[in-house]
């Protein structure tokens, strides 16, 4: 039996991240494209060809993934790993037997995967690339096929040479696009044996007229071999993440299906046995039976997987670069669209009910997104729009804004139960101030790291409280409003698999007045035993004329519980939140749709701090520099669905206790 050598690890990591093509040609033009389409052309067809057979282990997960400010937290909803044994043989011939699979499901769901999914692919697709059993991707020519050369344009990219025991291997990459940018096709990058001119590994994308479901957003594929014994390129590693939406309303949330598998156990030298022949492509379990030899937990497996987005977008940011800024996108040009459930409405203190709508355009490389709502009780008319495209490496962008905003920069509390706590007794989390702005923006991407500059016009006006609660209460909003200034704000947002995420943005007014303001947070997770420890720290600094409405506030729910809310706060602030949480086994809610599902919850200690300083204006919240620390209880139940909180503040003894649903689904709702 084979195992990949250690040798193409170091292929893989030598290979370039962007491509250095220079133009774009037929693949007629490049004798190594077409001794590629030769050589594929002729092992599909020699019978004489030795054949194989391997093990493949996988690991299938479906997820929801959720955008948020700081980037997309993925909450795995199904997850199945399974044991596949593998015969291929040529003419173009594989067959697949699924031996274990084991599944767990984190939420009611009625998934059903395409047979296909539950296997590899044993042949680089062959001619025409097909998947979801030909209803997500169908009749696509593959790039080394013979319709392949004329369908396509190819340019070449850098070569990497490795040295083996015997001898060099030489890897080139290939810039890969369609002839017509409207056709069904693959768009990526294809890296050649350039000795052989066998395909080692292929990275790509597909344009929208490629996919066959509506709901299908974009899917990324990933295919590696490796050299077996010196004789043949075979599977060694793939990865196929298919991502969908909803065609009709586009919300900041979607839906992932991604496929890793690791193929090896090789021998070579051996025949299909007969049986094998007469079942289908891929045969044996139809279902999960959860029994098998596994080496450790499906969690613990889970924990080790890249997130399902992982090399999701670099791939598709170097397909657009092919097409020179093409949207690859399934979705229809035209959506609804909104930033939650409850931009279509909600509540607060200053404008009571407010109705909204909005929608999304996709014209070409332009996209055009709007929203627009009404404050039943003010009369105030809110709502933006944003127009952007992409000019080379960078996302160009102007958008007019009038909309309420909160005071500082992260939420405190979910839509959802601001509205109603508003609507019952008027204790509305929020000081609002309605902001109005015209922004210039650039957008670019190095590596983890999305740098966007931003330049322009806003204002900041004061808005007073004009709904009554059912309880008869009409609570105050502070003055906040500052004179209108030309603003300019830099922000770098660093997101990583891993969970680390952080954010720093730079920003100043511009002129008479003229004020600036730094802000910084981070937050990640580390594994310590059976829990893991979740962190978070975050500050900021503003200038002595930094408008109200742009200052910083600390305590309460969404920071520091057992502190009065938003009791501090300042032209400056800091705060750091640590909580060591452990899985608890706790019965499912009594919610029909929700038993027997292994809904995962959490619960451990939490230290927090914050400090304020520097006094902003005749507002209410006072700093003094002094540090207020908060030990207490934190739950995180079915999910997490729902977070709970229990906080002591250390210096007054008062407790404060906070239940909402989890902060990863805030901006959903």
């Amino acid at each position: 039996m084979y195992s990949p050598g250690r040798w193409y690890l170091c292929v893989l990591g030598l290979l370039p991240a962007t491509l250095t093509a220079q133009s774009w040609r037929s693949g007629e033009e490049l004798p190594l494209v077409v001794a590629a389409v030769e050589a594929r052309a002729a092992r599909d067809q020699d019978r004489a060809l030795a054949g194989w057979r391997a093990m493949a282990t996988g690991l299938v997960r479906f997820a929801s993934v959720v955008e948020h400010v700081n980037g997309p937290i993925e909450r795995v909803i199904r997850a199945d790993e399974l044991r596949v044994e593998v015969y291929g043989e040529a003419p173009n011939w594989s067959k697949q037997q699924i031996l274990a699979w084991r599944d767990t499901n984190f939420l009611p769901n009625r998934i059903f995967y395409h047979r296909d999914h539950l296997g590899i692919v044993a042949n680089d697709f062959g001619c025409t690339i097909r998947l979801g059993n030909g209803d997500e991707v169908r009749d696509v020519p593959h790039p080394l096929s013979p319709a392949g050369l004329g369908h396509y344009q190819f340019a070449l990219g850098d070569t990497v040479s490795v040295a083996r025991r015997d001898g060099i291997i030489r890897v080139v990459a290939i810039a890969v696009r369609p002839t017509n940018h409207v056709d069904a096709a693959a768009v990526g990058t294809l890296y050649l044996d350039l000795a052989r001119a066998v395909l080692v590994r292929f990275r790509f994308t597909f344009t929208p007229a490629a996919y066959r479901d509506n709901t299908v957003a974009d899917i990324t594929v990933d295919l590696e071999n490796a050299l077996v014994d010196g004789q043949q390129w075979l599977p060694w590693r793939q990865s196929i993440t298919i991502r969908r939406e909803t065609p009709w309303l586009a919300l900041p949330i979607g839906s992932v299906l991604r496929a890793d598998w690791t193929i090896d156990e090789y021998e070579l030298g051996l025949a299909l046995p007969v049986a094998q022949r007469r079942i289908g492509e891929i045969g044996g379990l139809r279902s999960p039976n959860r029994q098998g030899d596994w080496e450790q937990p499906l969690s613990e497996r889970l924990a080790e997987a890249p997130a399902t987005g992982a090399d999701r977008e670099l791939v598709e940011r170097m397909a657009m670069e092919h097409l020179d800024g093409a949207s690859l996108s399934g979705m229809p040009p035209f959506r609804f669209g909104a930033n939650g459930l409850s931009d279509l409405l909600h509540l607060n203190r200053v404008q009571g009910v407010v109705p909204g709508v909005g929608a999304q355009l996709s014209t070409g490389q332009w996209q055009t997104a709007g929203h627009l709502g009404l404050g039943t009780s003010d009369g105030r008319v809110v709502g933006r729009v944003a127009v952007d495209r992409p000019v080379g490496r960078y996302r160009l962008g102007v958008a007019a804004r009038r909309e309420m905003r909160d005071i500082g920069d992260q939420p405190v509390v979910s839509r959802v139960q601001n509205s109603l706590r508003t609507l019952v007794d008027g204790s509305d989390r929020g000081d609002w101030t309605l902001v109005e702005e015209v922004m210039l923006s650039a957008t670019a991407r190095s590596g983890a790291t999305d740098l966007t500059v931003e330049a322009g016009w806003r204002k900041g006006h004061s808005a007073s409280s004009a709904f009554t609660a059912l309880d008869g209460t009409r609570r105050e909003n502070p003055a906040l409003g500052a004179s209108g200034i030309t603003t300019v704000r830099g922000t770098a947002l660093h997101s990583r698999s891993t969970g680390l995420m952080a954010r720093l943005a730079a920003e100043a007014g511009v002129g008479e007045g003229g004020w600036q303001r730094l802000a910084a947070r981070m937050s990640g997770d580390f594994p310590i035993g059976s829990g893991s420890f979740d962190w978070v720290v975050g500050g900021g600094l503003g200038s002595r004329r930094l408008p109200p409405y742009r200052g910083f506030v600390l305590g309460g729910q969404g920071s520091l519980p057992g502190v009065g809310f938003r009791a501090i706060g300042g032209r400056r602030a800091a705060d750091a939140t640590i909580a060591w949480l452990v899985p608890v086994s706790l019965p499912s809610p009594p919610i029909r749709v929700l038993r027997g599902a292994a809904l995962p919850s959490r619960v451990g200690p939490f230290l927090a701090a914050g400090v304020a300083g520097g006094q902003l204006g005749e507002t209410r919240w006072k700093g003094g520099g002094v540090i207020h620390p908060v030990l207490g209880l934190r739950t995180e139940l079915w999910g997490p669905s729902l977070r709970l909180d229990l906080g002591v503040a250390l210096r007054t003894g008062e407790v404060g206790i906070t239940v909402d649903l989890h902060p990863s689904w805030w901006t959903v709702l």
